[in-house]
């Protein structure tokens, strides 16, 4: 057991020290502060002249309907000023508003095309203005014009905080697919490089002269669960943390005020069992890795051996986001089943479609798959490193069973 555990941290020590570590677990943080700052630029700058539509009249009327637009600017009060400012690029452009025997003709001036959303707030305030020069030129009653001022009437009855439900479901799925399908591109490719590393040198018939094979094999999977455990812990911490200094930030709060089941949800999404489908799969891909790259003979093979892997791993991750808009006959069937489990699982989780009774089941077919597939594989470990032979996969596979 001693010498399981001195592999264990020897592998353990060798991955959290390197820099790809340290990369791998700071990108998320990084990203997501990238993205949080570069949103608060664009909110910061989304008002500013230089984003608005000039509007020019020689009839202050015309522009009172304007008043509530925010992405228009009445400061400048003549076509001689207004073109200054395009120069200048404080303005996108600018609209002349003039009315001619009862009717508005407005024509826009600017460098470019005007944003469509921005046309339609025209054309829709332009049109209100009209309808009230033709009403007060036709000379109609008040009910006529309440009659022609009337419009249908039209309302949602939707329940909010379901689709608000949905929608977090939604992202927060998509968070820790993305996170589980990088870790897993991560440790796999690692994992099947290093035991590829390893494969047919001196140094491992010395080794497995002190150290069965096995518990060599045992103590290397050990040290890389403790990686994979720690890289989901800095995360967890990580989200601890952000949710803490997020209630400092009086955006944040204000959200969260108004929004007081967020969290609850949020607790569902990124829940104990949602994170330990994380990590078993990740160890169950990390397993197979490592089976995958103590079959080739050359290094520069060890990335096509996990070819497959990555297969499974887009299947897994694009199936559960295809199937789990419902509760289909192979979303259920692939949540029980290894591999597949990790991605469908959780996204039958957090949608409500599968019990805790479902979960515990599922969850213990996986559990039970990798302890079997890492004694198997440790029981045949030594015939699979050793072996130096370019002779194929299958071939390699089938002799390692015979070794002794």
């Amino acid at each position: 057991m001693k010498q399981i555990w001195i592999v264990t941290k020897e592998t353990y020590l060798r991955h959290v020290k390197s820099w790809s570590f340290v990369v791998m677990v700071l990108a998320p943080f990084l990203m997501l502060g990238l993205s949080i700052g570069l949103g608060y630029i664009q909110g910061a700058t989304a008002g500013r002249q230089a984003d608005k539509i000039a509007l020019v009249s020689s009839e202050a009327s015309l522009l009172d309907g304007f008043a509530m637009e925010e992405n228009f600017t009445q400061t400048y009060k003549d076509e001689a000023a207004a073109k200054k400012a395009i120069k200048e690029e404080k303005i996108l452009g600018y609209v002349a508003i003039e009315s001619e025997n009862g009717q508005i003709k407005a024509v826009y001036h600017g460098e470019g095309d005007m944003k469509q959303e921005d046309k339609l707030a025209l054309l829709q305030t332009l049109q209100q203005l009209q309808t009230t020069i033709n009403v007060s030129q036709a000379n109609l009653s008040s009910e006529q014009q309440a009659a022609l001022n009337r419009e249908p009437q039209f309302s949602e009855k939707i329940n909010e905080a379901k689709e608000q439900k949905k929608s977090l479901q939604k992202i927060g799925f998509f968070i820790i697919s993305m996170l589980i399908y990088m870790i897993l591109l991560t440790y796999s490719a690692s994992t099947a490089q290093d035991i590829a590393n390893e494969k047919g040198t001196k140094i491992m018939e010395v080794i497995f002269s002190s150290i069965k094979a096995s518990q060599y094999f045992y103590g290397r999977l050990l040290g890389i669960l403790g990686v994979i455990v720690t890289h989901f812990s800095i995360y967890i911490l990580g989200g601890f943390a952000l949710v803490a200094l997020g209630s400092n930030i009086d955006l944040i709060r204000k959200f969260l005020d108004e929004n007081p089941e967020t969290i609850g949800q949020l607790g569902t999404i990124f829940s104990p069992a949602t994170i330990a489908f994380a990590v078993l799969g990740v160890c169950a891909y990390v397993i197979l890795s490592a089976f995958c790259g103590s079959l080739v003979v050359r290094i520069e093979d060890a990335q096509k051996a996990t070819q497959p892997i990555i297969f499974l791993v887009m299947l897994g991750l694009f199936g559960s986001m295809s199937l789990g808009q419902t509760d289909t006959v192979i979303l259920k069937v692939g949540s029980y089943l290894p591999f597949l489990s990790t991605f469908f699982m959780p996204q039958r989780l957090i949608n409500g479609y599968a019990s805790n009774i479902e979960a515990l089941i599922s969850f213990a077919v996986l559990l039970a798959f990798t302890l079997a597939m890492a004694w198997y594989i440790g029981r045949i470990y030594a015939g699979l490193i050793l072996q130096t032979d370019d002779i194929g996969f299958i071939k390699s596979f089938k002799k390692a069973l015979t070794h002794k």
